[in-house]
């Protein structure tokens, strides 16, 4: 992987109360490759590993210092994904993301979350 990984982004929602649900979009940059490409084309259809496959492992989600979600991916995970999911605002603090890549590498980005209304 020659290029260089922009951290993730997250928006929340802009007006949060205290107990009520609000969306979080997180926008992560990282390629996804399985590894298959075709060894060659012009016979029988064969594929084999063509490039290193790279694609996100997990992703956690904190609120606060505790983790609420975590997801474990694969390979078939599209380059580029956005992620959409809602939690609920019980208190002021930051909401954490962090992925993690299949070679190990880590990339976090983190929102403070304030009651408004």
């Amino acid at each position: 992987m020659a290029e260089k990984i922009k951290p993730p982004r997250i928006r929340v929602s802009r007006r949060i109360k205290k107990n009520k649900v609000f969306k979080v979009k997180v926008k992560f940059d990282h390629p996804s490759f399985t590894g298959l490409a075709m060894a060659d084309d012009t016979t029988e259809p064969v594929f084999n590993r063509a490039k290193p496959v790279t694609f996100i492992r997990n992703m956690l989600v904190y609120y606060g210092d505790e983790l609420v979600s975590r997801l474990s991916l694969s390979s078939g995970i599209a380059d580029d994904p956005l992620f959409t999911f809602k939690l609920k605002a019980t208190k002021e603090a930051p909401v954490k993301i962090v992925f993690i890549d299949n070679f190990g590498k880590r990339w976090e980005a983190s929102k403070e979350i304030k009651f408004k209304g």
